[in-house]
């Protein structure tokens, strides 16, 4: 033990000796760092660091840290989840209780369980309404491991009765989406999650993970962040924060490589797949509620999940053929929409750095997503007309993203206001916003709401009132005013969600462009300017007061960091 002890010691010298000498500077080579890979456009300009509130809050989301820079009178509007606090929100689910747990010595874990109806009726409420939505379970071999638990919860696994927990809590946040006023279904929600929790800690999941325990964590992240129901749960960074702690319990179980390469049987290799691509998807959805970019994982080899129904795979028969993706629409078809796009959007932001036909990358983009999952749809099935919808606004945002850049390279162009590529770019983003709203208003897909009324379109909102500051006037103007008022007016009822700590940001940018519009207005019919000061805007049309308007030549927006949804899940994000 001594000699092996000493030849670590020797070689962490070594290693530590080499990376002292490593040159650094041009004299490195051809090699790119991490960032380079994820931002082609970065040795083009210069890295932008992101923006850091008084109150210690770091975003660097490229266009609202930006925003947030130049516009002094938002940052206020970025809150702490101590001056978050809202009438529409009921006390907050914490979400780092299975970390640190009060209750873990005062609490008896049966005391905590459903009665078996109770969990029986949840399980199918689960079935139909989260399971389609992140298909992160094996419904076949699950039931059953479900079914013991619920009959026999003090014999179960701690990893099975949270993944029981868990599943409880998701179908119960479906139900209280329709009943936002049942006191009763609020304590369900409390208890549910807190038996989650203690069934975490007691199953060792920092320690030793488990599928099992990473699915329950995964399904209660996902309905936590993206549902989050009626904001019930904490819109604070705590959430964020165990969704790091997920990748790395993840990682700690390999699940960033595929299972192919140690020999693993095939239902194990797609529940690994299923599990690491949705993590992947909820952190690109949560950077975006709170105003953050997240590096892709360049280090994962992890292939993406087949386009199958739980059916194609069996726990037991291993002689078999192997499965191979269905050219239909299938259990998975809705979760890999959001997984595909992400994983391509991607590699299509790094692909345009050198392209010499940008288009064609674009419309082959668009083309693979259609012809592989979308044009499958039914749109008279609910999840697959979700589904649909849901692709085309998430294509929709990457093209918006991708057009904005690739404008931004171009610098200032024609000073025609109808032909400016800019409303190109702001019609595609309404496009987005209105479909967007299709999803949430369509009678069909009520039964998803829960969902969808929780994603509120922060990049699009975003882009869209940052062009009306800029842009006042324009051929689409009138129809992004009518996508804005659309959703204020959902977000501002008071039986709405409230939409979390960058909603007062926006607010703040609607009202100053509103004000610009009005200006403009005024100005348009002749109304006498107060300081009798002009503004001539970026495309050479003068009347808007300075004070009013952006400094667009500041900003050096780059969208290239606009998190891929769901990566909505974003859903719809």
């Amino acid at each position: 033990m001594t000699d092996v002890a000493a030849r670590l010691e020797q070689l962490e010298r070594s290693i530590a000796a080499m990376v002292n000498e490593r040159p650094t500077g041009p004299s490195q080579g051809p090699r790119r760092s991490s960032s380079s890979l994820n931002h082609p456009a970065a040795a083009d300009c210069p890295a932008h660091r992101g923006f850091l509130g008084k109150d210690g809050r770091y975003i660097n989301e490229p266009l609202l840290s930006r925003v947030l820079e130049k516009e002094q009178d938002l940052q206020s509007a970025i809150g702490s989840p101590s001056d978050a606090s809202s009438p529409r929100r009921p006390p907050v689910l914490r979400a780092e209780g299975f970390i640190v747990n009060p209750l873990l010595t005062q609490v008896d874990i049966l005391e905590l369980c459903p009665s078996r109806w109770q969990a029986t009726v949840l399980w199918q409420a689960f079935l139909s309404r989260v399971d389609a939505l992140i298909k992160v379970i094996h419904v076949p071999s699950t039931q059953s491991k479900i079914f013991a638990a619920i009959n026999r919860p003090e014999e179960a696994c701690a990893d099975v009765r949270a993944l029981l927990f868990a599943i409880c809590f998701a179908a119960t946040t479906t139900l209280v989406a329709g009943d936002i006023r049942n006191e009763n279904l609020h304590a369900d929600l409390r208890r549910y999650q807190q038996g989650m929790e203690i069934s975490l800690y007691q199953s060792e999941f920092l320690d030793a993970p488990t599928l099992t325990s990473l699915q329950a964590v995964v399904i209660y992240q996902y309905v936590y962040f993206f549902q989050r129901c009626l904001r019930y749960s904490n819109s604070g960074r705590s959430g964020w924060t165990l969704q790091g702690v997920t990748i790395r319990a993840a990682q700690s179980i390999g699940l960033h490589r595929d299972g192919k390469h140690f020999k693993l049987p095939e239902i194990e290799c797609e529940m690994r797949r299923r599990i690491w691509w949705h993590i992947q998807s909820i952190d690109c959805r949560v950077a975006e509620d709170h105003g953050l970019s997240v590096p892709e994982n360049d280090f994962s080899d992890t292939e993406m999940p087949l386009n199958i129904d739980d059916q194609n795979l069996s726990e037991t028969n291993v002689t078999i053929v192997p499965a191979v993706s269905q050219n239909r629409w299938t259990e998975m078809t809705f979760s890999l929409i959001i997984m595909e796009i992400g994983r391509r959007g991607s590699a299509l932001h790094k692909s345009l750095a050198g392209a010499t036909d940008p288009e064609q990358l674009i419309a082959e983009f668009k083309g693979t997503i259609e012809e592989k999952y979308l044009r499958h749809s039914d749109t008279n099935i609910p999840i697959q007309r979700l589904g649909l919808l849901l692709g085309r606004v998430l294509l929709a945002k990457f093209e918006v993203c991708i057009r904005q850049r690739l404008l931004q390279k171009q610098g200032p162009s024609t000073s025609s206001l109808d032909h400016n590529p800019a409303q190109e770019i702001l019609a595609l983003a309404c496009h987005a916003m209105e479909l967007a709203l299709e999803a949430i208003n369509d009678e069909l897909l009520h039964g998803y709401r829960w969902l969808t009324a929780a994603f509120t379109q922060y990049h699009l909102l975003t882009f869209i009132l940052w062009n009306l500051c800029v842009y006042p006037t324009g051929p689409h103007v009138e129809r992004a005013w009518r996508c804005l008022d659309m959703q204020f007016a959902l977000t501002e009822d008071p039986s709405w969600p409230d939409p979390g700590p960058k909603w007062p940001m926006i607010v703040l940018l609607r009202d100053k462009a509103r004000s610009i519009r009005q200006a403009h207005c005024s100005e348009s019919s002749g109304v006498g300017n107060d300081n009798g000061s002009e503004f001539v805007d970026g495309l050479g049309n003068g009347g808007l007061r300075a004070e009013a308007v952006f400094d667009i030549e500041g900003w050096e927006l780059d969208f290239s960091d606009w998190n891929s949804l769901a990566q909505t899940f974003p859903l719809m994000g």
